[in-house]
């Protein structure tokens, strides 16, 4: 699949990606802590130099901010799905 839409299920396992309702919040989490950490490493690195602008600096965190998470969500959903299937969480239903 592209774009936006999600596979129902792994291609290559068949592990179902949405078993349980809630389970898009578990994505929803990782894709907020990865676009966190990204955005304030860089503001560390970045904002503690005083040869970088800051102008520029908060507006390529600001675009990153709101650009990023949409381009990881299909991976984060994919990470979330292979760390409940690593748990062996992956068998709860509704």
């Amino acid at each position: 699949m592209r774009g936006f839409t999600m596979n129902k299920v792994c291609p290559n396992c068949g592990l179902p990606f949405e078993r349980a309702t809630g389970e898009i919040t578990g994505g929803m989490a990782v894709n907020t802590v990865a676009t966190l950490a990204v955005i304030t490493l860089g503001s560390l690195v970045f904002g503690l130099n005083p040869a970088v602008p800051l102008g520029p600096l908060l507006l390529g965190l600001a675009l990153f901010a709101i650009l990023f998470p949409v381009a990881f969500y299909r991976s984060s959903r994919g990470v979330w799905a292979s760390f409940l299937y690593m748990t062996g969480d992956n068998t709860e239903r509704d």
